[in-house]
């Protein structure tokens, strides 16, 4: 009869638990995974498959009772991990929305709400289309294979039981300042076009005040708007590559240098 004593299986479940955990973190947290259309089904298959997959692979865990208090704070710990590679690309996709909001705020197109799935709120028409976009070009990037190979390297990087270095936390907290950056960064041919469009209906109605700006003005800024966002979208692919690389860059960079 084969005995199996209770460490043994504390040992072995915390063999698979402690991987686990960080990789629902970064599915939690990540836009394209963490998506409310993919089933929950899906995303607990998958997680477990990554976790039989790396569980192999990974270093020695640390010599901790799983039901224990020091157990309990290595799980939180791995989720944290997960949460913050996840995260990153989170402030990805939350600036282009920013700029969508930026854009359809100043076309006047404000009022134009669409629901979306994934915030289960109402955002602007062009957040969602520009959100859209840049999941395609995402998958379009092998985006979500780099990240899973991320995920997979910080194992190495990061063993289960090494705390996140604090450095890491504070240029996670920076990063997120790349939130408003980009998304005014994006949304500047949009911007600029209606800036130059509003400064010339002013001096119109300034020259000419029998004309009612209400009149004409909406539908010519909409329609400067819609121009210059025809024009705008097949050169964000460049634009949003370079984003997408210094989010995968600065993703490995937080996982370096770990702090026993």
């Amino acid at each position: 009869m084969l005995a199996i004593s209770d460490a043994q299986i504390n040992q072995l479940v915390a063999y698979f638990i402690w991987p686990f955990a960080r990789i629902v973190g970064m599915l939690l947290a990540e836009p394209l995974f963490a998506s409310k259309s993919i089933p929950r089904r899906f995303k607990a298959g998958f997680a477990l498959s990554l976790t039989i997959l790396v569980a192999p692979l990974l270093p020695p865990l640390p010599a901790v009772p799983l039901v224990s208090a020091a157990g309990v704070v290595i799980l939180l710990q791995q989720l944290m991990i997960g949460i913050i590679i996840g995260f990153v690309m989170r402030i990805v996709i939350t600036s282009v929305e920013v700029a969508g909001f930026l854009m359809a705020t100043q076309m006047g197109l404000g009022f134009a709400m669409f629901f979306d799935p994934q915030h289960s709120s109402q955002v602007p028409a062009v957040s969602r289309v520009l959100t859209i976009l840049t999941t395609l070009l995402f998958l379009a990037f092998d985006g979500h294979h780099v990240l899973i190979s991320v995920l997979m390297d910080s194992f190495t990087k990061i063993p289960i039981g090494v705390s996140v270095p604090m450095l890491s936390l504070r240029l996670l907290a920076e990063w997120g300042g790349h939130l408003f950056s980009w998304g005014l960064w994006l949304s500047l041919p949009v911007v600029g076009s209606l800036l130059v469009a509003n400064l010339a209906i002013g001096v119109m109605t300034r020259a000419a005040p029998q004309f009612n700006v209400f009149s004409f003005g909406f539908p010519l800024t909409l329609m400067i708007g819609f121009i210059s966002l025809y024009l705008m979208l097949p050169l964000m692919e460049g634009p949003i590559a370079q984003i997408y690389s210094e989010a995968f860059g600065f993703t490995t960079q937080l996982l370096v240098a770990p702090s026993p």
